[in-house]
């Protein structure tokens, strides 16, 4: 097995170091598909380019790919389009396997070591598991934790490429799904996926840009909220509806360091 994960950024480039450590010493090609504009025409970050630049250099990263969206298409379509960019430059790689990931998502390695061995010796075409989610600092977990799933290695095969909304055995993003014949939907114990979907240095930045952005009513009240909040208050997440979550402090398991070191200096 030769295994590529790409990344599909425009923000929260402050966790994508730590993310890609979470991985590194299991994956044989990583590449970065970033936007410099948002797919609803915003900038990016002052520092974003200049970060990338100096990940590659240091061997964390193997290629960078400068995506220019098509604004007037939408969230959905620019995405699916950088999944499948990401996919091509696997591909290009030599690599058998691939599998898509955005900046504020982490794995232990004992686990994704377990799950590229269940997917190699069972000949998967494809992989899922489900995940835990955590709320400004990495030590606060969303209480339950979620039932949505997330799609991971995929056998790389010609003419095989991400569908939107393709048929797909559980939950999980539609930009994310490939057509599908023999699919390991993984179990907890065996490998989850931890979500730093609320660990940010810029929330606004997070909401108004992502492709689930007209699910957000009020982001000026979640914005709010999680600048105010402390723990043991209840998590507030955007949807439709916004929910509250009880939230568990738990151990750290990820060195996020670069988030954590902003959050506290701005907070003390």
């Amino acid at each position: 097995m030769k295994l590529g994960v790409s990344y599909n950024l425009f923000d929260g480039e402050e966790l994508l170091e730590s993310s890609i450590k979470s991985i590194r010493n299991n994956v044989d090609y990583i590449s970065v598909v970033y936007q410099t504009v948002s797919n609803f025409g915003n900038p990016c970050s002052e520092e974003l380019v200049s970060l990338l630049e100096e990940l590659k250099s240091e061997g964390l990263i193997d290629e960078l790919f400068e995506y220019k969206p098509k604004t007037n298409k939408g969230g959905h379509y620019n995405e699916i389009t950088k999944r499948n960019l990401g996919l091509y430059l696997s591909e290009g790689a030599g690599c058998t396997h691939h599998m898509a990931m955005d900046s504020d998502e982490f794995y232990t390695e004992e686990q994704f070591k377990y799950m590229k061995k269940v997917v190699e010796e069972g000949d998967y075409d494809s992989s899922a598991c489900q995940m835990t989610t955590y709320y400004k600092d990495s030590k606060y977990r969303l209480e339950p934790k979620e039932e949505y799933y997330v799609s991971l290695m995929f056998k790389i095969q010609r003419g095989k490429e991400y569908v939107m909304g393709s048929p797909f055995p559980v939950l999980v993003d539609p930009t994310r799904r490939m057509v599908t014949n023999n699919c390991k939907v993984f179990t907890r114990d065996e490998i989850e996926m931890h979500h730093m979907s609320y660990v940010r240095k810029n929330i606004r930045k997070k909401l108004q840009n992502s492709s689930a952005s007209p699910n957000f009513r009020n982001i000026d009240k979640l914005v709010d909220y999680f600048d105010k909040w402390e723990y043991p208050k209840q998590a507030l997440m955007g949807g439709a509806p916004d929910k509250f979550y009880d939230i568990v402090e738990v151990d750290k398991k990820f060195n996020v360091q670069k988030y954590e070191n902003s959050y506290n200096s701005h907070r003390y």
